[in-house]
């Protein structure tokens, strides 16, 4: 897509664009000073337990910052690099899950998603080829482990071209039927946490054992519907019943949107569910939407369970 091109397609959903930081401005609510305590004033709760902190909400964490080469999620290469304060190109990572970086490319809506491993050159320009995605507002997070470094999320946002569709709200949902499994999440999310999940998939009536996929059994990201914060979701021991555990913790109420990738008989797929922390998990209304990444199971080293997840292992 030559720039004028690109130009004209990105006006056609900035309109949406600008509609999502709305919807984060709403999220965040207003500043409001007038009830700050000042200094020497008295503080009811001194020693308050800290929120579960959250990733991808800057293109700038821990002394590292994405670049990328342009913000369109239109199909075909996308290419970014990862710089440090001095402005100069990462190259060294330490692998995570059998891999470098892992992208993560999800819809505003928190309808589509992607999971997503580019390659790195040697100046550090990482490049994937993207699949087609509907016209809207993307959110692309790169979760990586700079070498010496804490592992750290970034997030960048990205636009579809096209005219978006008005925006439908999100069903709470705790079942998923995806490419002939039917996936279950079971265990209440509360916050502050940590809180523990099950995830179980079965096909015909059975519960299947997924395969091991990137070192795990199963992988699980969370995203906060408003401003898709990257969340702390961390792997549990596999307890030999087929099913996979995680510990999610979430900061704050609200509905979020949790997408569980898993592999069988070589193919990777992804089951979404949605969750409103101010009520029970629900299975009335099964979601039959998520996206089938279709990747070969390449890595199968048997390990039990895994998330993504950010801040230090």
């Amino acid at each position: 897509m030559n720039a004028g091109a690109k130009l004209g397609a990105y006006g056609l959903v900035l309109a949406a664009a600008l509609g999502g930081g709305a919807t984060l401005g709403a999220a965040a609510g207003p500043i409001d000073i007038g009830d700050a305590p000042v200094h020497g004033a008295h503080d009811p709760n001194p020693n308050p337990t800290p929120a579960p902190s959250v990733g991808g909400l800057s293109v700038t964490e821990g002394g590292y910052r994405i670049v990328a080469d342009d913000r369109l999620a239109d199909a075909g290469e996308f290419t970014f690099t990862i710089v440090d304060d001095n402005g100069a190109p990462v190259t060294d990572f330490d692998v995570e899950h059998t891999k470098r970086l892992h992208l993560i490319v999800a819809a505003r809506d928190l309808r589509t998603f992607h999971h997503l491993h580019p390659a790195m050159d040697d100046e550090g320009r990482w490049s994937i080829e993207l699949p087609t995605m509907a016209p809207g507002a993307y959110r692309a997070f790169a979760d990586i482990h700079p070498t010496g470094g804490e592992t750290v999320t970034l997030g960048i946002d990205l636009i579809a071209p096209g005219i978006v569709d008005a925006p439908e709200p999100l069903v709470p949902a705790s079942s998923s039927e995806v490419d002939g499994y039917s996936v279950q999440l079971t265990g209440d999310i509360e916050p502050g946490g940590p809180n523990t999940v099950t995830v179980t998939v079965t096909r015909d009536g059975q519960t299947v054992t997924t395969d091991p996929y990137l070192g795990a059994r199963g992988h699980l990201v969370a995203l906060r519907d408003g401003d898709l914060a990257y969340l702390h979701v961390h792997p549990l021991p596999d307890a030999g019943d087929g099913a996979v555990r995680f510990a999610v913790e979430i900061p704050s109420g609200g509905t979020y949107a949790l997408f569980f990738d898993f592999a069988h008989n070589d193919t990777v797929h992804t089951a979404r569910f949605v969750v409103d922390t101010t009520a029970p998990l629900t299975t009335d209304l099964p979601i039959t939407d998520p996206p089938t990444t279709n990747q070969p199971n390449l890595h199968a080293d048997g390990a039990a369970g895994h998330a993504h997840e950010r801040g230090p292992r």
